[in-house]
């Protein structure tokens, strides 16, 4: 389940991540008017069985949703639940409307069932992680071994343009974050890594949202998540907090 909305006086329309559908977005009729009818089950970040049918236009029809874990555990804790909520938006947003998405699914999945179980919030490798392997399941890898633009190896005062598909030398990009070799060895690896690896794993000094700025610009929009988490993960050193 990736999101919800309010849709007139009684129902909503509702956001799936399925495998085999991809992002489904169903009209779920009656959804606020009785309780009884989905069962507590349209919550953000639960695992649900459901059961949908082509409808009008657009939207497809929820005809019974069936709960099967609600990752009560993550929303014990606040940076969990937004964590979340994150990743609900970062797969959601990357994967497509009636193409399987099996990758992104198991991704997301994974991630919830981590937060679910974790008793404190995760090193920030867990998250950026989530982001390079979103983009990479979504056909849309970041080149972090080399330059984006000309190919050639690393070397010193790399860039990350965020637009421009990942490191760049100086000398091919001017725009982007500087960053330290260092820095996009550990990030490559998180991508690669299991993410119930990543929970503890800490990222040398460098731009705490650069591969999240990397989603936001494939996608032509901000992630609405994001500030909130941010706020909850301040950037260490400043006072500042990225839209």
């Amino acid at each position: 389940m990736l999101s919800s909305l309010d849709f007139g006086d009684s129902d909503r329309i509702v956001r799936l991540l399925t495998p085999d559908l991809g992002r489904v977005a169903a009209l779920a009729r009656r959804a606020r008017s009785s309780r009884r009818r989905f069962g507590g089950a349209l919550d953000t970040g639960n695992l649900v069985e459901v059961r949908v049918r082509p409808g009008r236009g657009e939207l497809w029809t929820l005809e019974a949703a069936k709960l099967l874990d609600g990752r009560e555990g993550a929303r014990a804790d606040l940076v969990r639940l937004t964590l979340l909520a994150y990743a609900c938006e970062v797969c959601g947003a990357l994967s497509r409307e009636a193409h399987p998405e099996p990758r992104l699914y198991g991704l997301l999945e994974m991630a919830t069932l981590l937060l679910d179980a974790m008793t404190d919030a995760p090193a920030t490798a867990f998250r950026v992680g989530l982001e390079a392997k979103a983009l990479t399941f979504a056909g849309l890898a970041p080149t972090l071994d080399r330059c984006c633009h000309c190919g050639e190896p690393l070397e010193a005062g790399m860039r990350f343009h965020a637009a421009g598909g990942g490191a760049a030398h100086p000398h091919c990009e001017a725009l982007g974050q500087p960053v330290s070799g260092d820095w996009l060895s550990a990030v490559e690896a998180a991508r690669r890594t299991p993410l119930r690896d990543l929970i503890d794993t800490d990222l040398p000094a460098g731009p705490a949202w650069a591969v999240s700025d990397a989603v936001q610009a494939h996608l032509g929009r901000g992630l609405k998540s994001r500030r909130v988490l941010a706020s909850l993960l301040p950037i260490p050193g400043t006072d500042t907090v990225p839209p």
